[in-house]
């Protein structure tokens, strides 16, 4: 068995993704790998680019050890993250009633 760990594009609070292969092909020539995997005892293939691949091994430790100091690393960032967007939420709420408050006086007072 083969663990993989592959960066994942679009979503910021998702870098990676982390999963185990039986069969990989690879040559050094090609910009990709192909992963191999049974699904529903059929055969199927995800090509993915070499340079997103963080991480190709068979030594399952290793393998658990590098996704534990990711995860660990994504954890501390993760709760930096959502504390920064409940102080942004909180700014732009007082933003907007403070708006709302500029224009009820602006209308008063015409």
């Amino acid at each position: 068995m083969y663990y993989v760990i592959q960066r994942h594009q679009g979503d910021p609070k998702k870098h990676y993704l982390a999963y185990n292969v039986p069969k990989y092909i690879s040559s050094e020539n090609s910009q990709n790998i192909i992963f191999e995997f049974q699904h529903n005892g059929v055969s199927k293939r995800k090509w993915a680019p070499k340079e997103e691949i963080i991480l190709l091994t068979d030594d399952k430790e290793l393998f658990r050890t590098t996704l534990e100091k990711l995860e660990s690393l994504k954890a501390s960032h993760l709760e930096k993250i959502d504390a920064a967007e409940a102080q942004l939420n909180h700014e732009i709420l007082s933003l907007l009633n403070t708006m709302q408050s500029a224009f009820q006086a602006i209308k008063k007072n015409n």
